[in-house]
């Protein structure tokens, strides 16, 4: 079971972490000026910078061999520190930008390692109401980061840059953390579901995906993130090009932002009431009919309210998808090898999306991609229909 203690401890290690891997956008921006660079430069960094960290997801099969989930935590939050660090005492956009590419790394194998510990140790009953709950709160911490880096990276702090102020506290901030929950954790063990460390993977087998429900989950999730995962980013973009004025972008970034929270909320409970298959296909298949309704309205007061409505759908399914990647492992365990697999298919298609979506938009316009969204967010619950509840991978599947 899940101690009420580990599970606040997990929280606010979701807190920082998330909070580290948002802020580095926000800095960035202050960088490139710094330097007299572009979007161009940000692009690159932070490109380079979910790479990494989408190759990196796939040792945490291999970190979970030696060291106990809490001690990869501190050990990520060390590295985060350790980047933000750097990039305080960096000479050179090239030094800065590796540094915060460094900070970037451990995002995935801190989720993959996080969703793991919390599927193994909970009820599956109370297993979306924990996810739901667990995301949700990560969302909210993201906040005073992204706010902190914003307000004083615009200032100059004791004959320094804003910037590099911010990048040394959160730098400080995140290696005490990490000692303190080194410590915290000295007497965790490694465990283990079965057999041997020896003869435990390292790496993520693949070959699972021959089995008919890990596809299914794991094709799902690549094209509920192809939908979803970029909404937001050229969210402002839409609006800009319906005339509107940019001061009002806040406002939908606001409205997002709550929608995605109570979403999270909203969709683990219901999630643990009617089934995560159903509350993925009803989720997915209105999201659809909203993305189509924002590109064609015109009202201003409609559009907040549909923007307020697709955050909630957008980020509701991500402890539902989450949920449903776990389902043909429940007779085995060892959940962190779907996550792993899921985080690196996920990663690829952050990596692509943006490229895509960009090219597409210079073709033809912001409206043809969020119809590409449209239709891929209703196509995604094709293989969830497919998709048998019941379904269990064993250990000979597994190899």
């Amino acid at each position: 079971m899940l101690s009420k203690k580990r599970y606040f401890i997990l929280n606010l290690c979701h807190i920082m972490n998330d909070g580290f891997f948002d802020a580095i956008p926000v800095l960035l921006t202050f960088v490139v000026l710094a330097y007299g660079l572009g979007e161009k430069e940000i692009g690159i960094v932070v490109s380079c910078g979910t790479a990494l960290s989408t190759i990196a997801g796939l040792s945490t099969i291999y970190l979970s061999k030696y060291l106990s989930p809490l001690k990869i935590l501190s050990l990520l939050i060390a590295i985060g520190g350790i980047g933000f660090l750097g990039a305080a005492f960096s000479s050179s956009f090239l030094l800065a930008g590796i540094c915060f590419a460094v900070v970037m790394i451990g995002y995935y194998i801190f989720h993959n390692v996080c969703f793991s510990y919390l599927t193994t140790y909970t009820e599956r009953k109370k297993l979306g109401r924990i996810l739901s709950d667990f995301t949700a709160i990560g969302d909210i911490g993201r906040i005073p980061f992204v706010a902190i880096s914003g307000y004083l990276s615009a200032l100059t702090i004791l004959n320094i840059a804003g910037w590099q102020f911010v990048c040394f506290v959160f730098g400080i901030i995140g290696v005490l953390s990490a000692i303190l929950l080194f410590y915290f954790s000295a007497d965790d063990k490694v465990k283990h579901t079965s057999g041997d460390k020896k003869n435990i993977s390292t790496i993520p087998p693949f070959k699972i995906l021959k089995n008919k429900a890990v596809f299914l989950s794991i094709l799902a999730s690549a094209l509920n993130a192809f939908s979803n995962e970029k909404i937001f980013t050229f969210l402002p973009v839409l609006i800009l090009s319906k005339g509107f004025d940019p001061a009002i972008i806040g406002t939908f970034t606001i409205g997002f932002t709550v929608g995605s929270f109570l979403g999270k909320v909203a969709c683990g409970r219901l999630l643990d009431k009617y089934g995560p298959k159903s509350v993925f296909i009803v989720a997915e298949s209105i999201l659809s009919i909203f993305l189509f309704l924002i590109i064609y309205l015109n009202s201003l007061t409609f559009i907040i309210v549909i923007a307020f409505l697709i955050g909630i759908l957008t980020k509701g399914t991500v402890p539902v998808i989450q949920a449903i990647i776990t389902i043909p492992f429940q007779n085995v365990g060892k959940y962190d090898e779907i996550f792993s697999i899921d985080s690196f298919v996920r990663g690829i298609t952050n990596i692509l999306t943006p490229l895509l979506f960009g090219i597409l938009s210079s073709l033809f316009n912001i409206n043809f991609v969020y119809i590409i969204m449209a239709i891929i967010s209703f196509v995604s619950i094709l293989p969830i229909l497919y998709f048998d509840n019941s379904s269990r991978i064993n250990t000979m599947e597994r190899g």
